[in-house]
């Protein structure tokens, strides 16, 4: 029995249209390019972190450290029925009766400063006096509020456990719109209640 065989279709032989070969040479290095250029900004910005950020100026540091006892005398003031200062004379300002923390962990560690940069962080604090404990949930009921009015996220927290200083007063916190760490609760040590404003960790001139 005769068999007939198919030939097989001619293979083409069509050459891509002209212009079509390497351009995608062109747009591999342009995104290469592009990436590492992201990749080094990224670098920059993570060592200047490391270091402890830009470097400012003495009057952009005063200005922060007015900031933050500002936010915490807002606070203070806000505090519904209103708190007495403890141990202040009668008539004294929240100025006066702001007590200055320091801060013991907005250190050099790194050894990034050179001579005539320092760093500091404002924090203050203010201890206050309420006739009951009604009266402390009264005001922490209402500061909450407006925080809250001012759309700042608010955390709140039992306080401490029994046993320990300041046990039974919740505590709430937030961060204000520059950037500041608010705070109204029972002091971690004395379990007196206390606001307490905690501004950044600021590298400035000395100068």
């Amino acid at each position: 029995m005769r068999t007939t065989a198919h030939p097989e279709p001619p293979h083409s032989t069509t050459a891509p249209p002209p212009g079509r070969r390497g351009r995608s040479g062109p747009l591999v290095g342009v995104l290469v390019a592009v990436v590492l250029t992201g990749l080094l900004v990224m670098l920059a910005r993570a060592c200047e972190s490391m270091s402890g950020g830009p470097v400012r100026s003495t009057a952009a540091y005063e200005k922060h450290v007015a900031t933050t006892k500002a936010a915490g005398m807002r606070a203070v003031s806000q505090l519904r029925p209103a708190p007495s200062l403890a141990g202040a004379l009668p008539g004294a300002s929240l100025e006066s009766t702001a007590n200055d923390e320091g801060s013991t962990s907005c250190v050099d560690d790194l050894g990034a400063d050179s001579d005539g940069t320092t760093r500091d962080q404002p924090i203050y604090y203010w201890q206050l006096e309420f006739e009951s404990r009604r009266d402390y949930l009264t005001a922490l009921r209402h500061l909450r509020e407006e925080w809250s009015q001012r759309k700042l996220t608010v955390e709140e927290s039992p306080g401490p456990a029994k046993g320990r200083p300041g046990q039974g007063l919740p505590t709430i916190s937030t961060t204000d719109e520059h950037g500041i760490g608010l705070m109204f609760g029972p002091d971690s040590y004395s379990g007196a209640p206390i606001v307490r404003a905690e501004g950044n960790c600021i590298r400035h001139t000395d100068h």
